[in-house]
């Protein structure tokens, strides 16, 4: 096999295992918006119109580029930066049924995660941020000995309100994706 050819191959390879491994698990790793199909099916249905990001009255959803591999042209939300207020209106303009309309209380987009290492409340400080600012009162996130918060993954929506409140440095707590519409 001549030099050129096997440089060829392996970079032609390396595309291909950056867009269906590493672009495909990077994908995985993005919060879409409420309503949104599983993400096998997400990235196949999505039609990358961008009327989502469009529509979002926060402007909360962002449209992935490059670096996201096969997610490039797809919504997904930073709650670090902007939480979802599930007003749904994405859901309504989605033409191809990859953002499927959803009750609000059903919206389970994420599930938020605290690190107790970070949690201030855990380290004895009087901090109940999350807690309060949760728009599932009580019920996503409730304080264990009236002190601890601690998250109902039954509840949770993955709005990301809590990680976009935490005062902790670094946050404490992180939405992390649940892999679509349940």
């Amino acid at each position: 096999m001549e030099r050129r050819t096997f440089v060829k191959m392996i970079c032609g390879g390396g595309l291909l295992g950056f867009l269906f491994g590493a672009g495909k698990s990077e994908a995985e790793r993005l919060l879409r918006p409420p309503g949104a199909v599983s993400e096998e099916e997400f990235l196949a249905t999505c039609a990358r119109c961008g009327k989502c990001a469009e529509v979002c009255p926060l402007g909360c959803i962002k449209i992935a580029h490059g670096e996201k591999g096969l997610a490039i042209g797809t919504p997904y939300i930073v709650p670090v930066e902007q939480p979802c207020n599930l007003c749904m209106k994405c859901t309504l303009v989605c033409a191809t049924g990859a953002l499927k309309p959803v009750k609000k209380s059903e919206v389970r987009m994420g599930l938020a995660e605290i690190d107790n290492n970070l949690c201030l409340a855990r380290q004895d400080h009087d901090c109940r941020v999350c807690h309060t600012s949760c728009p599932q009162y009580n019920k996503a996130i409730w304080l264990e000995k009236n002190k601890y918060p601690t998250i109902n993954k039954d509840f949770c929506t993955g709005c990301g309100m809590c990680e976009h409140v935490c005062i902790a440095s670094p946050k404490a707590i992180h939405v992390k994706p649940r892999g679509g519409a349940e």
